[in-house]
């Protein structure tokens, strides 16, 4: 009898390669799998590492996928006046869309996400669940994923925290540098540094028209560097001194002015979303749980027909551009991309 064969995803950093190394413990023929996304040249760790782990390597070069897929969407989204999330575009397209069929449909696809996929007790539906460690789970960005590939799916770390595997890869004397051992966390592949201003003033010159800074009440409190230097919400950089804690608020595209405010400024008590994704298929209004930013606490809403979510108490973290995740208890329902609030 033939094991079962799964293609796991490698990046050359410690959660994929623990995860090929349990998936190996549980009888499965593993073969692993390097993206090409940003870099001319695969990574160098991930052959020293694949032969320590004894598994054959393949590489997929994506980069202008890549590109077409998630950065250029990325940089096109600011340009508009959006936040985008990379990580939730990259999920759905590339890593569980272009590999997905790069490996075949015969053949299991695992990464090293912290997220689980079980069967929801309520539906009865194959769907994605939060994993073990609240502080490190991604179910968040794995949001969109399609449905139909759920089954396929395998999340080795799901029930580890990021400390367990960071220890079972120093036990096992795999090789990985020190600095991706101690890494909790990992800036956007595309942007050393996590600034996004430089590539967008290169791509979309025109989000860089300098204008009026105003206050609640119109009146001119400074000079901006372009419209796309700055996010709703955002409350640092601003070169503005208000005597007091002041938030970007609203973009006024038309004036090309930007607007600063306290922080009730932000408050909304509905928004929509746009490009719905559902492994269980809801019934609305739909009363559940939403989380608007990554790791920030979730909050009990209504989720309308239209994509109407209307939370039960105001809240300040909407942006549009940012990814908006429906819960039920651990289970995924769903998500969406925020598309508009009042003063964005």
């Amino acid at each position: 009898m033939s094991l079962p064969r799964v293609a796991a995803a490698v990046s050359g950093g410690v959660d994929s390669a623990v995860a090929v190394r349990l998936l190996q413990e549980a009888g499965y023929a593993v073969e692993a799998w390097h993206l090409m996304l940003c870099r001319d040249a695969p990574d160098p760790a991930v052959g020293p590492l694949c032969e320590t782990l004894g598994v054959p390597l393949r590489i997929l070069d994506l980069r202008g996928a890549f590109e077409r897929l998630v950065k250029g969407p990325f940089f096109e989204a600011y340009a508009h006046g959006e936040t985008p999330n990379p990580c939730a575009l990259c999920n759905p397209r590339i890593k569980f869309g272009l590999l997905a069929e790069a490996v075949g449909p015969d053949v299991l696809l695992a990464t090293g996400h912290y997220a689980a996929v079980g069967t929801d007790p309520v539906s009865g539906r194959v769907a994605l669940r939060r994993a073990a460690d609240a502080a490190k789970d991604q179910s968040y960005f794995l949001y969109a994923l399609p449905p139909a590939v759920l089954p396929r799916l395998r999340f080795p770390l799901a029930g580890l925290t990021r400390a367990d595997t960071v220890a079972l890869a120093q036990r096992l004397g795999l090789p990985i540098a020190q600095e991706k051992l101690a890494s909790g966390s990992q800036d956007i592949c595309f942007l050393p540094g996590g600034d996004y201003r430089p590539g967008l003033a290169e791509r979309h010159p025109e989000t860089q028209r300098a204008g009026d800074i105003l206050d609640p009440s119109g009146r001119v409190i400074g000079r901006h560097t372009g419209l796309g230097n700055y996010t709703r919400g955002q409350r640092r950089g601003l070169g503005v001194a208000c005597g007091g804690r002041v938030f970007v608020t609203g973009f006024d595209r038309a004036r090309n002015t930007l607007t600063l405010g306290p922080k009730r400024d932000l408050e909304v008590c509905a928004f929509r979303i746009r490009e719905a994704n559902w492994f269980v298929p809801p019934t609305f209004p739909l009363r559940c749980e939403a989380v608007s930013r990554y790791r920030h606490p979730p909050f009990a809403c209504a989720v309308e027909a239209d994509g109407t979510v209307r939370p039960d108490a105001p809240q300040t973290l909407v942006t549009p551009g940012q990814a908006c995740v429906f819960y039920r208890g651990p289970w995924v329902l769903g998500g969406g991309v925020i598309d508009s609030c009042p003063g964005a």
